[in-house]
């Protein structure tokens, strides 16, 4: 579990200064140059013994901030029987041929477990890869995993994979 953290984090890192992939790019989405609000629907847990709890989400993620173009967000995901998690993470968008973009994030939030998936601490981080088309008028339709846990700050740090299918709606200025 701390390897694949480790692993998106190196990822991340080594990546960003190679970011700089134009939009001009045969097929390329333009840079994120504004907000979004993303819905998400998925499950919480890809685990039988949990009975796959089903997840609905509502983020805002900011425009990019930096040298780097991270892009800052807070989000909030609900479950059955009084799971949820508040967080708030930061992003980089990478440009793919043919409108595609992959996503890397990182949150740490409040978790509340409901029904007990793994994951049995309040302070929990999420680590995240999402993949996702850019339609003609800008809409993102994509899926993202996720990885929950406590990042190893208590034991057992049992954690959990999460899957969620979303749509990223950009928010322009009215004019």
């Amino acid at each position: 579990m701390r390897f694949v953290l480790a692993l998106g984090c190196g990822l991340l890192a080594l990546s960003l200064p190679l970011a700089t992939a134009r939009a001009a790019d045969a097929g390329q989405p333009a840079p994120a140059t504004h907000p979004w609000v993303i819905g998400s629907a998925g499950t919480f847990a890809l685990v039988e013994e949990f009975d796959y709890p089903w997840l609905a989400g509502l983020q805002y993620r900011s425009t990019p901030r930096t040298a780097w173009a991270l892009m800052p967000g807070a989000g909030i995901a609900g479950g059955p029987d009084g799971m949820g998690y508040l967080y708030a993470d930061v992003a980089h968008d990478f440009a793919l041929p043919r409108r595609w973009t992959m996503t890397l994030s990182l949150a740490g939030g409040y978790f509340l477990n409901g029904d007990e998936i793994g994951a049995n601490e309040h302070l929990e981080f999420m680590s995240g890869i999402a993949f996702a088309r850019e339609l003609s008028n800008g809409v993102r339709l994509g899926l993202a995993g996720y990885h929950i846990s406590n990042g190893g700050l208590e034991h057992p740090n049992n954690g959990s994979e999460a899957l969620a299918l979303f749509v990223a709606v950009p928010v322009r200025p009215s004019r």
